[in-house]
């Protein structure tokens, strides 16, 4: 395999520890640039950028080159947030340069867009709007033979602007008749608020930050323990899962006392841990995995 080109000289220790981890986990994969771009979400290019120390790779990234070489993804997210907050220097520009990576010539950046060519004054200035069918000329109509002119597009301005008034009135009714109909019906408004109270779920998308963490809204509805953050019954959730249903799994399993340590939203070794132990506790196949069984176990 040839070997790798030295860091960019800007590079802070722990950006350098960070980007000089990845190239081992890429070694020890074995993959090339290529394979490696088919095996994850991210293209040969920017691999490239990530691996020569061009570009802080996303968190994603480290995640998913972790998983593929059987490491630590938590270790590696650690490692990734002190590169984050030390990473400093002019980015260069993605201009290919001679030399050689992991896998071969670094890829060409595409050329940048060339700028529109200006457009003659004349060709840029917009068209006359066309005028209205009622008034075609200036001439007046008796001079032109007509005695009354035409009288059919006035007659058909002031019938446009009725169906535009009915139109709107339209739209008010129904807007006045989805109020009345929420307010009036049965199982909805205040009567039944109660129903939709275990609904108070996270309507975001989640987007996993190591250093952020989750207030849990705990309730009881209709004999099982919500969250706040998903009513799920049966998502299957696994280490390297990051998601609402993780952190609505760690905040129930804090307030059955099984300790993980933190609401992140990250099912790493301490939440399967807990999970492992709230297996055992109900007498379940203790694989450390969220299902169905452990979900119904967690949410009793």
């Amino acid at each position: 395999m040839a070997p790798w080109k030295a860091l960019p000289e800007h590079l802070d220790p722990q950006a350098g520890r960070l980007v000089d981890r990845l190239r081992r986990l890429k070694d020890a994969t074995g993959l090339s640039f290529t394979a490696l771009a088919t095996r994850t979400s991210y293209s040969r290019s920017s691999w490239e950028r990530y691996l020569n120390g061009r570009k802080l790779p996303p968190a994603d990234a480290v995640t998913e080159l972790a998983v593929l070489a059987g490491a630590d993804p938590d270790r590696m997210l650690a490692l990734h947030t002190l590169a984050a907050q030390t990473w400093t220097g002019p980015q260069p520009k993605d201009a290919a340069t001679p030399g050689t990576s992991g896998a071969g010539p670094e890829p060409t950046e595409p050329e940048p867009e060339p700028e529109p060519e200006a457009v003659p004054e004349a060709a840029a200035a917009p068209a006359p709007a066309p005028a209205e069918p009622d008034a075609p000329a200036a001439v007046p109509p008796v001079l032109r033979g007509e005695p009354d002119g035409p009288a059919e597009p006035a007659r058909a301005r002031p019938a446009r602007r009725a169906l535009l008034a009915a139109g709107g009135a339209l739209v008010v009714v129904a807007a006045v008749l989805a109020v009345v109909v929420t307010l009036v019906l049965p199982g909805r408004g205040a009567a039944g608020a109660g129903e939709e109270e275990h609904r108070r779920t996270a309507t975001e998308e989640f987007a996993f930050k190591p250093d952020r963490t989750y207030d849990c809204d705990v309730h009881r509805f209709e004999g099982r323990l919500y969250a706040g953050h998903s009513d799920t019954q049966d998502a299957l959730l696994q280490q390297i899962s990051t998601t609402w249903e993780v952190v609505e799994a760690q905040c129930l399993l804090e307030h059955r006392g099984y300790r993980i340590g933190g609401i992140d939203g990250a099912y790493g070794p301490a939440t399967e841990r807990a999970v492992k132990r709230l297996q055992d506790k109900e007498g379940l196949v203790v694989d450390g995995i969220m299902g169905p069984h452990t979900w119904e176990a967690l949410r009793r």
